[in-house]
């Protein structure tokens, strides 16, 4: 038997919100066997790691906030997690 008909086979004995992950994954697979793989050594990584740093430098992302105490604890809330029931 091929993996497409084992696949269908057990994905018919779920239920529909578990169907939903196994699409999902594949999804997931897809999406990462059509990523080009740049291959990358660590001296160009640590380059592009400290240009995005110093770009996020220049932005000040955190001037807004007057107390990081309260910030913090916000920000670490517990939300629901979209696609999640």
């Amino acid at each position: 038997m091929n993996y497409p008909a084992l696949i269908a086979e057990h994905v018919q004995h779920l239920q529909p919100s578990e169907q939903k992950e196994v699409m999902d994954f594949i999804l997931l697979l897809e999406q990462r066997a059509n990523k080009p793989k740049a291959e990358m050594g660590d001296g160009v990584r640590r380059q592009r790691l400290a240009e995005a740093l110093i770009k996020l430098q220049a932005v000040h992302p955190f001037n807004g906030i007057t107390d990081p105490v309260a910030w913090q604890r916000e920000i670490r809330k517990d939300r629901p997690l979209p696609g999640r029931d």
